[in-house]
């Protein structure tokens, strides 16, 4: 009887109610199957359009207008708590009191940014680190208790009854606050006769 082998050098056997010998063995067969995938694969995705770049919906003129004015009421509160050293700007985290550049240090919000009455109402808002601004949900406890020392506890109070009302959600609404607080970013460069860092 003449034996079946394949060219692997293993030998074939008859499947169970065949007269047929396959004509490699089971290892070879799976691995030409998974070739088979892989080459598929690869194919559908050279098919695809090689852009290098994720699809990105664009934006719609509101999200820009609060991109717009998030960015100057932030460069506005990091200003206007900045210090100079040595011809640099440098700001005190609120929270935990070290001290970073000006441009490395982020806007911090006692009463989160979602509250759009309080969103950008100067006494909500002040320099953070990245540590206690992202990873630490902005510390609000240590954040209310260092507000009520310096703006006191109406003042804290009437934050929080502001922060529950509803506020305007619309391009015009952020586009007016972008340009007051580039004005008043500008007026404060002007008054404390420095040039714009972020320049």
């Amino acid at each position: 009887m003449t034996k079946h082998i394949c060219s692997c050098g293993r030998p074939i056997s008859k499947p169970f109610n065949s007269t047929i010998y396959p004509k490699i063995c089971p290892s070879c067969e799976r691995i030409q199957k998974n070739k088979a995938l892989l080459a598929q694969s690869f194919m559908s995705r050279q098919k695809a359009p090689k852009t290098g770049l994720r699809c990105v919906k664009k934006k719609t003129p509101r999200q820009r207008a609060m991109e717009r004015a998030d960015k100057w009421f932030s460069r506005y509160i990091r200003l206007k708590y900045s210090f100079e050293q040595n011809g640099e700007l440098f700001c005190r985290c609120y929270t935990c009191g070290r001290v970073h550049g000006i441009k490395e240090i982020t806007l911090g919000h006692w009463q989160r940014r979602g509250y759009k009455t309080t969103r950008f109402n100067g006494n909500n808002g002040r320099a953070q680190c990245i540590q206690c601004n992202y990873y630490h949900s902005g510390m609000p406890e240590i954040f209310e208790q260092n507000l009520v020392k310096e703006i006191g506890q109406d003042k804290v109070n009437e934050l929080k009854s502001l922060a529950m009302e509803d506020g305007q959600d619309n391009e015009l609404f952020y586009r007016e606050q972008a340009t007051r607080y580039r004005g008043l970013f500008k007026q404060l460069l002007e008054e404390r006769g420095i040039k714009d860092p972020w320049k």
